[in-house]
């Protein structure tokens, strides 16, 4: 398992997702996207790694569309 704090290009972003840390399976790279759990779709624009954490920057973001019933 692989952790990432979470940073967004806009700081507006950081008011309205809920993650700060996201784990994945495998290591993150620069073009994969992540879906975050408010819908949100996110580019990883990059990824820098330090001693004890990595963190993801990304895009702004799409929010999904929701399924209407």
């Amino acid at each position: 398992m692989y952790s990432y704090t979470l940073t967004f290009k806009e700081q507006i972003d950081k008011l309205t997702s809920v993650e700060q840390e996201i784990s994945l399976q495998s290591p993150a790279q620069a073009g994969d996207f992540i879906i975050l759990s408010d819908g949100s779709r996110h580019q990883v624009m990059f990824v820098t790694h330090r001693t004890h954490y990595s963190s993801l920057y990304l895009d702004k973001g799409v929010r999904a569309p929701q399924d209407q019933a």
